[in-house]
């Protein structure tokens, strides 16, 4: 557990992702570890200081706002989180993020909030769970 230092922890604002930050919260006190929050706006490129589009707003504000409350928690439970918002294919920006960021664990949860997605049984985690190089916690 002590080489749990630079926990990466997924959230989309589902029942699933806020299980996957108690965790995180959990795993992070046990090692005095961090947590990084990420959000991925599932939109090509969008300027997250100044978006354009309602719906880019819509997805940076709500994004914004999940991080936000993850910071909270954290706090709550004395542990330091940081925050990332970032645009393009979840999968890909959360491995790629990971390796970035020299994260030790990446945990999230088994599926998000899309009902479309659900029928390719949480194809974000699948993704995350095959490509990563480091290990995966994936939620229920």
């Amino acid at each position: 557990m002590s080489q749990l230092k630079n926990i990466l922890v997924a959230l989309d604002g589902s029942n699933a992702s806020s299980r996957a930050l108690d965790y995180a919260i959990n795993l992070a006190r046990q090692s005095q570890g961090t947590i990084t929050g990420v959000f991925v706006i599932p939109m090509i490129s969008v300027n997250v200081a100044k978006p354009k589009s309602k719906l880019a707003k819509a997805f940076t504000e709500g994004g914004k706002k999940i991080l936000s409350n993850a910071k909270l928690r954290c706090a709550k439970n004395g542990v330091l989180f940081y925050e990332k918002l970032l645009c393009g294919n979840e999968g890909f920006k959360l491995v790629s993020f990971s390796k970035n960021k020299k994260a030790d664990m990446i945990i999230m949860g088994s599926r998000g909030r899309s009902n479309i997605k659900e029928i390719f049984l949480g194809s974000v985690s699948h993704y995350v769970a095959h490509k990563s190089p480091i290990p995966v916690l994936i939620v229920k």
